[in-house]
């Protein structure tokens, strides 16, 4: 295969070795000639080209494979990152191609880098930062506005920096589009004259840089606040001594202090850049989620916080360097008035060797740094009065889990509907039985017109236990009101739905859930779910994910941690599935339990959002573990008047999109690439065509 590198090279002669021949008219004429040649073989290569592309698009039209035709066929694993076209084939409303099931699992948004490359070519942003086209900046890009009280203080922590990468970072501020600012930097006794003498010349250069040095290293905390008391700013953010902003990440911050004036803490998603400035590994963020940040520090790239909540918090604490940020970020978050995130890159996490950037799953640099970590969370935890026990998860470094302690000891109601199908709900309830981590619980089995002796023999037997209720539904099944029916039969003071094809296979699963179901804040628990083969079956439901609502990172790997760590972090999501949810009954009494207007679809997405509605947060736990068979004894079944019922009541958070899902994240496509903009505008045409429409003849 020719390399096309150098495709367009001059061709190299094979044969006989010949003894040079001096210049002359027919060397000239011979040199001239093949010159012609290799152009007219460069403009048949594209002839040829624009003819297969030509092809391809016709293909497409007529609805056929233009691979079949034109290309050579390739491994999935190839396909996954060959451009939206191949991963996006079906129709105005943007069906994918679901991977079979011999193919690799998709790439996701941080996996594909192609992918990533195309997305900000059509943004018209740079795929290297450092590149020909992005020399580092000697001077500031704006003026010095003369601000007695700047708007923004960069403060930077600085200590034996290499060079290049120093003058990068600086240049990364003076090029900024938004002119008030100041950058004040702390050398942490690097003891480099080198970086004395630049750094000296910076302040002479510019009144907005404000430089001093500590005279014994003393750690980035104390660095860092030594910067912050030159800071003369209304926002606080923090730029490490090897990273980059982009050039307009200030004036992007300023716009959203404009139009959310009461935010005091803002961030932004990020990327990371290697060696050679190329952008990989982008984390397109949820909105504020507090539950996940007790998972990982997301909030830490770009942050923001004003001054006086910077004030309140007391600056960074050096007992915790290594994740400084990330308690900087617990306390902060604690104190804020308003949290506020920007859906954007506006930060480079630069992988130099050594650094918590360069991290692997075989590789950590400073694991000193994730003890600090767990130590914070630890902290917070005890600050909130929150008891609980952290851990960090050892396949993949900086994610840990809380598992809280369960207070006062209440009686949970787990209810099971089913008909018949005996063998299955016999092992759903020994499997819940067997290792739940947690004791006062009861069962109450609801049998919906059962008429095998089987099932008959099984409920006596069940029923001789005094912590097994058994009610009889015996009208046509509506999922809302078999459950509704079984929870006011039930005794507890926390009610856990069930289906009957559910089997616990993790031990301590139900103390798991328990411990979020009992916090104040929280109105409903779901766990993660799994289908037999070990891959995800429900790891949390994004509103507007495929159409109304869908299941994130379905038939990942159990053992993977999808994207932005969604299926083994505990978090926040809007919607958890109704086949295992957890709800204290006050809350439960207090939305009118589930609608029963919805029989079979949306019942549990309804629910989820009348709970939010009041104020209350959904909680997703990975430590709660379970084999769920999805639907074997009832189907799957979706009914268009219940659609119909769901975007009239919630058809503006389906336009608003899902705060825990980022906007430039796929709306069709379940494993969390990046959206397309085939996928924007198909996603515009289904919320008009199906979301308004059906709205509109709701309220006529």
């Amino acid at each position: 295969m020719t390399d096309a590198k150098h495709a367009n090279a001059p061709r190299e002669r094979r044969g006989d070795v010949a003894p040079p021949r001096e210049h002359g008219p027919d060397n000239d004429r011979e040199r001239a000639l093949l010159a012609k040649i290799d152009q007219l073989e460069t403009e048949q290569r594209r002839l040829v080209a624009g003819l297969i592309w030509a092809t391809g698009q016709l293909a497409r039209v007529l609805g056929r494979d233009p691979d079949a035709a034109t290309t050579p066929k390739r491994s999935p694993r190839q396909r996954q990152g060959g451009g939206s076209e191949e991963q996006i084939i079906d129709d105005e409303l943007g069906a994918f191609r679901e991977p079979g099931p011999d193919d690799p699992y998709p790439l996701s948004a941080s996996e594909d880098r192609r992918a990533y490359h195309r997305w900000l070519q059509q943004r018209r942003q740079p795929t290297v930062v450092g590149g020909p086209e992005d020399p580092t900046a000697t001077a500031p890009t704006t003026r010095d506005p003369k601000s007695t009280e700047p708007m923004f203080s960069v403060l930077m922590p600085v200590f034996k920096t290499p060079m290049w990468a120093l003058e990068r970072s600086v240049g990364s501020v003076l090029r900024q589009s938004h002119a008030d600012w100041e950058l004040c930097i702390c050398d942490d006794a690097s003891d480099d004259p080198e970086i004395t003498e630049f750094l000296t010349r910076l302040a002479r250069r510019d009144s907005r840089i404000r430089v001093t040095s500590l005279e014994a290293q003393s750690g980035i905390s104390v660095a860092t606040n030594a910067a912050f008391a030159l800071s003369r700013g209304r926002y606080i953010t923090f730029l490490d001594h090897d990273d980059e902003l982009t050039k307009d990440a200030l004036a992007t911050v300023a716009r959203t202090t404009s139009s959310s004036p009461g935010a005091e803490f803002i961030y932004s998603d990020e990327d990371k850049i290697g060696l050679g400035g190329e952008r990989f590994d982008p984390l397109f963020k949820p909105d504020w989620s507090p539950d996940l940040l007790l998972s990982f520090a997301y909030t830490c790239h770009l942050a923001v916080l004003s001054r006086a909540l910077m004030q309140r918090v007391g600056g960074l604490r050096r007992e915790f360097d290594g994740s400084q940020d990330y308690d900087l970020a617990l306390r902060a978050s604690e104190l804020a008035s308003e949290i506020v995130h920007i859906p954007e890159v506006l930060y480079h996490w630069r992988t130099l060797p050594g650094s918590a950037a360069s991290d692997t799953t075989a590789s950590v640099a400073k694991p000193w740094a994730y003890d600090a970590g767990t130590r914070a969370i630890a902290d917070a935890l005890k600050r909130r009065n929150e008891p609980g026990e952290v851990t960090q998860d050892d396949r993949y470094p900086g994610r840990y889990h809380v598992r809280r302690e369960v207070p006062d000891h209440p009686r949970v109601s787990i209810i099971i509907p089913f008909r018949d199908e005996p063998k299955m709900l016999a092992t759903c309830i020994e499997t819940m039985r067997r290792d739940p981590g947690y004791d006062n619980f009861e069962f109450v089995l609801v049998d919906n017109n059962s008429e095998l002796p089987e099932t008959m023999a099984l409920l006596d037997r069940l029923a001789e236990d005094q912590d097994v209720i058994v009610a009889r539904y015996d009208r046509p099944f509506n999922w809302s009101a078999v459950n509704n029916f079984g929870a006011a039969r039930a005794t507890g003071e926390v009610l856990l739905f069930s289906n009957n094809d559910i089997e616990a296979n993790r031990p301590g699963w139900l103390h798991a859930m328990l411990g979020h179901a009992m916090r104040p804040e929280v109105g409903v628990v779901g766990a993660k779910l799994l289908y037999p083969d070990g891959t995800i079956q429900h790891a949390g439901v994004v509103i507007g994910l495929g159409g109304i609502a869908g299941h994130i990172l379905r038939g990942l790997p159990a053992d993977r941690p999808g994207y932005n760590s969604t299926s083994i972090s505990t978090r926040n999501c809007s919607v958890v599935t109704g086949a295992c949810l957890m709800t204290r009954r006050a809350v439960f009494d207090g939305v009118g339990g589930f609608g029963e207007e919805l029989a079979v679809a949306f019942n549990d997405v309804d629910f989820c959002l009348k709970v939010r509605r009041q104020g209350l947060l959904v909680v997703y736990t990975p430590l709660a573990e379970l084999i769920h068979h999805e639907s074997r004894s009832r189907g799957h079944t979706d009914d268009l008047v219940e659609h119909g019922v769901i975007v009239a009541r919630w058809a503006d958070e389906i336009i608003a999109g899902d705060p825990y899902m980022n906007r430039n994240l796929s709306h069709w496509r379940y494993w969390c690439p990046l959206a397309t903009p085939q996928e924007d505008y198909r996603w515009k045409t289904y919320l008009e065509r199906s979301i308004l429409t059906q709205r509109s003849l709701s309220n006529a």
